[in-house]
């Protein structure tokens, strides 16, 4: 996975850098427990409890550490998209959007909000990738992937490396990210400030960027050109099933009108056939018949002629 990012020794996490003010949006999927993360970062219960679901973006802020906080929570996703459609509906993906218009001038992090206590495959991570890439084409180069333990024994035998590593799928996830992450679980070691350390990463992923943030204005006009682009190839999709149906109906016409010219056609040809089988039949009875008799006069005398049709 290359060097790890997600690891920062106890001493460097506590030499904060000089930015005073960070801004944060916490994105992730339903009961991730990113309301819990943002109340853990800001030392406060600043957002609702686990189990209340978010439905509209909520910023809050705080001193922590010496500097000014600013946390933004987002409604959260479900894991399950089907038939190829998006996992979450417009509204939550407009209201995640809008985030970015609490947080002016823009977000140093996205925080990836990911529960460890549970299997993350494929799916979960193409589902987070469509979310994150919501935010434009910067969003990776600002995101961090924030661990959340529910359970703290997880960590007992091992490091969050070692959990990060034995998942391929987390490891590709955090590769996206440039290597940042970072876990928040209930139970720290004594002397771990995790949040110290979390805004430790998140500075130094901000310096290591050249001190720039994901601008608010730049991912509103983006997600804006996206939606516009949407909307034009549904009309396009629309415009070209509405051609087809229009072929579709031109084609059954057309078959019904031949359909139709073939039934009249053999109407006509069973007319035909009949009226030449009743001058059939009535040569047939002219044939058996005798004629009437003809009469001619010659020279004032009456003769009589009756023939018979051998």
């Amino acid at each position: 996975m290359g060097e790890p990012r997600g690891s920062l020794s106890h001493d460097h996490s506590q030499t904060l850098s000089p930015v005073q003010t960070i801004n944060l949006v916490l994105i992730g999927e339903r009961e991730a427990g990113k309301s819990a993360a943002g109340n853990a970062i800001l030392g406060t219960m600043a957002f609702d409890q686990v189990g209340v679901r978010t439905r509209t973006s909520v910023r809050r802020e705080g001193v922590v550490r010496g500097k000014r906080v600013v946390v933004v929570d987002t409604p959260g996703w479900d894991w399950f998209n089907l038939s190829g459609s998006f996992a979450s509906p417009v509204t939550v993906r407009k209201e995640m959007i809008s985030s970015m218009t609490l947080c002016r001038p823009g977000a140093h992090a996205l925080l990836l909000v990911v529960p460890l206590s549970f299997s993350f495959t494929a799916r979960e991570r193409h589902v987070v990738e469509e979310h994150v890439d919501l935010f434009g084409p910067q969003a990776w180069r600002h995101a961090l992937v924030l661990f959340t333990v529910m359970d703290t024994k997880r960590l007992r035998d091992s490091t969050l490396q070692d959990e990060v590593e034995v998942n391929s799928e987390l490891q590709k996830l955090v590769e996206k990210c440039g290597g940042w992450y970072h876990a928040l679980h209930g139970r720290p070691t004594r002397g771990e400030d995790q949040v110290a350390e979390l805004l430790s990463k998140i500075q130094e992923m901000v310096f290591a960027d050249g001190e720039s943030m994901l601008l608010s204005d730049q991912v509103l006009k983006w997600y804006r050109e996206r939606e516009e682009q949407e909307e034009r190839q549904e009309e396009e999709e629309m415009r070209k099933r509405e051609e087809k149906m229009q072929r579709v109906k031109q084609s059954l016409r057309k078959k019904e009108m031949e359909r139709r010219m073939r039934r009249d056609k053999i109407k006509v040809g069973e007319k035909e056939e009949n009226r030449w089988q009743k001058k059939d039949v009535h040569k047939e009875m002219n044939g058996t018949e005798l004629q009437e008799p003809s009469v001619t006069v010659r020279d004032g005398t009456y003769f009589t002629q009756v023939c018979k049709t051998q």
